[in-house]
């Protein structure tokens, strides 16, 4: 990746922000240069991190790197790209699990492109929404071109297993949301957060900004997706834990809230969601 595009300089610190979603294990992105995007995070204000794997192999890594520091949490999961492998991963991703994971994901759905079926992607879905519940986590959603089928099944799922992990603790996190508000009171109600990404910055995205506006801070989460999805002011160059800040200013503006509360607020519903003491 071209030095252009890593970050140019770090954003201004807010103090008790948190990443509810990175992918910073992931190379070549981040192989040579680990160790300075989190030292970058902590600087602008960081309190956490949460590092979501895809498959078996990149689980373990987010799991090795919660071990390394008690501020980056490890969610495992097979992602609904790779859910025509589910027979070869699937005793790995058990085997994460149990790990110390603190949620099972990125899993759902996504009919964005051609991959995996439907019903692969249903069979994985399914078959982790039980993992997570035989092992007491919550789950992180990846639902993509697939709002109302990724709802059916989490509807069906809630109203058969009930909010397992107590009444006060939500079951899960959908991950950077893109429906709209309607969809997200629904979600509300079945007892998810709803994470805000870094595209909600971007001037052509109303439903998100409405979004946004409308989901209590109660059930909100915000996050960076990174590499991906950088926020603005930031538009082109490499998305990392640090920019989450810049998420969080946004939605603050668009609240008539100070920064401050939205990162006290987001930080608090991840630990209330991942039991982070």
């Amino acid at each position: 990746m071209s030095p252009r595009a890593r970050i140019e300089a770090p954003p201004e610190p807010l103090a008790g922000a948190f990443d509810a979603h990175t992918h910073t294990w992931s190379t070549p992105e981040f192989d040579d240069d680990y160790d300075a995007t989190m030292a970058r995070a902590w600087a602008a204000g960081l309190v956490g991190v949460v590092e979501v794997g895809v498959d078996t192999a990149s689980s373990e890594q987010c799991l090795d790197l919660a071990r390394r520091d008690p501020r980056v949490h490890a969610v495992v999961g097979l992602h609904p790209e790779y859910a025509d492998h589910l027979d070869e991963e699937r005793a790995g991703i058990a085997r994460a699990a149990a790990g110390g994971a603190v949620a099972i994901g990125e899993i759902g759905l996504d009919f964005s492109r051609e991959g995996p079926s439907p019903a692969q992607q249903v069979e994985a879905f399914r078959w982790q929404l039980d993992l997570a519940r035989e092992h007491g986590l919550p789950v992180v959603i990846h639902a993509r071109d697939a709002d109302e089928e990724c709802f059916a099944i989490l509807e069906a799922w809630v109203r058969e297993v009930g909010r397992y992990l107590g009444a006060a603790r939500e079951i899960g996190m959908m991950h950077c949301y893109a429906g709209d508000a309607a969809l997200a009171a629904r979600y509300l109600d079945l007892g998810f957060l709803i994470s805000v990404p870094g595209t909600v910055t971007f001037p052509n995205n109303p439903r998100g900004q409405e979004v946004a506006r409308s989901v209590p801070l109660a059930g909100m989460l915000v996050e960076t997706d990174s590499p991906y999805l950088t926020p603005a002011p930031h538009r082109g160059r490499r998305n990392e834990p640090a920019y989450v800040v810049e998420t969080a200013r946004f939605v603050a503006g668009l609240r008539g809230v100070t920064p401050e509360t939205v990162a006290a607020a987001t930080a608090e519903n991840a630990a209330r969601l991942f039991n982070l003491g």
